[in-house]
């Protein structure tokens, strides 16, 4: 059960807000159960959704090379609940998918410019020592200074939101429970 309780729609006045649950448990992306835990403070609400649509979905970097930043984080950080979405559920599927992730310093599967966002991203959560003068050249070399910012940006974006996920203890399907006890309530 999760720590924080979660708002059903029918507790939630701010339009927008309610928008935003409702359009994440129509798509199961992001997550329901973390959007309705987000809900109980409209601010935080407004700016995950408003980052996620200018970062996730916008912005100047590839769509793909933000959600192999955004799986491999999940992965990587062991965040079970995020794993089950996108490129992460799909790896969690294949051992050698896996694997190759795990190292893909020497898989084929990554182009060059992934495996220096991949780096960047183990220097953003596991030590920033990593971030040495050799892979602030490589990122140089493949990103100019705005990409560089959002792809920083992401990453930590990313990597807190899912830490802070873990210390939740939410689980998928808890929102589906909550809404039919609001409803047995109601009745």
């Amino acid at each position: 059960m999760a720590r924080i309780s979660m708002k059903v729609p029918k507790e939630i006045d701010d339009d927008d807000v309610r928008a935003w649950l409702e359009g994440s448990i129509r798509n199961t992306r992001p997550g329901p159960e973390i959007q309705a835990i987000r809900a109980q403070h409209p601010g935080v609400m407004a700016s995950f959704n408003r980052t996620r649509e200018w970062l996730f979905e916008g912005g100047l970097l590839e769509y793909e090379l933000k959600e192999l930043m955004r799986a491999y984080i999940a992965t990587s950080a062991s965040c079970t609940y995020c794993a089950e979405y996108g490129l992460s559920k799909v790896w969690k599927q294949s051992s050698d998918e896996m694997s190759e992730l795990l190292n893909y310093a020497n898989s084929d599967r990554y182009t060059h410019r992934q495996k220096i966002a991949l780096r960047y991203a183990d220097a953003i959560m596991w030590d920033p020592a990593l971030a040495d003068d050799e892979l602030w050249s490589l990122l140089h070399e493949e990103f100019d200074e705005p990409e560089l910012v959002e792809l920083g940006y992401w990453i930590g974006f990313t990597y807190g939101g899912q830490r802070w996920i873990k210390t939740l203890g939410a689980r998928q399907g808890e929102l589906d429970a909550a809404i039919s006890a609001h409803v047995d309530i109601e009745q």
